[in-house]
């Protein structure tokens, strides 16, 4: 049976951020960090693109920590939801050449990402602990399930948030985070208008 991405987001200040990131050093267990460049396409027309959310298809290519990879997580998403996600890892330097197939089948316009996010474990739930230079920081709370146990999980993670006081958004919050996020100048992309190569420049220390 398929597992399922059953996860919460919320928004953290930075003083929010170094005082979870300093409990979970002491308290959880270290996952890893990432370093991650994304980009995420649109599956609406391109002057919507800020409505990401209205789809369940959630399709990124992203390099994280140097590895490439192509990935897509389908089902409802908001402040909190339980998707499906395929991940398939990419052969090192294909980044450019599967931005050129995506483009081929329709997929050209977006926004793009760049984020550093710090993993922890704690009773059972991942955190990550996100940084998106220069806009600010969040989190989510994951836990990874069958099925049958959505229910269980979103009561865990919602009692573990509770105990360790992060706030977790509601749907309506977390749209104004995601508008927040996808409407920064200079973070919509348009491979019909504009080459990969622009971007790279600008975001050269992920690769």
């Amino acid at each position: 049976m398929p597992k399922v991405e059953v996860e919460h987001r919320g928004r953290l200040s930075e003083s929010e951020f170094m005082r979870n990131k300093s409990f979970f050093d002491k308290e959880g267990s270290f996952l890893g960090k990432n370093d991650r460049f994304s980009i995420i396409y649109s599956q609406n027309k391109e002057e919507e693109t800020e409505n990401l959310s209205h789809s369940p298809i959630d399709l990124k290519l992203r390099i994280t920590n140097k590895n490439e990879e192509l990935v897509m997580k389908y089902g409802d998403w908001s402040a909190n939801d339980a998707r499906r996600e395929f991940c398939f890892t990419l052969e090192k330097g294909k980044f450019e050449e599967m931005i050129d197939f995506l483009k081929i089948l329709g997929h050209y316009h977006g926004v793009l990402q760049a984020t550093k996010t710090h993993l922890y474990r704690y009773k059972e739930v991942d955190f990550y602990l996100v940084e998106v230079p220069g806009w600010g920081y969040y989190f989510e709370a994951e836990i990874l399930t069958d099925p049958s146990y959505i229910k269980e999980a979103n009561k865990k993670i919602r009692e573990v948030c509770e105990e360790l006081e992060m706030k977790i958004l509601g749907h309506q919050d977390f749209c104004k985070l995601l508008k927040s996020l996808n409407e920064r100048p200079g973070y919509r992309f348009n491979f019909k208008k504009q080459s990969f190569s622009e971007i790279k420049k600008r975001f050269a220390e992920f690769f």
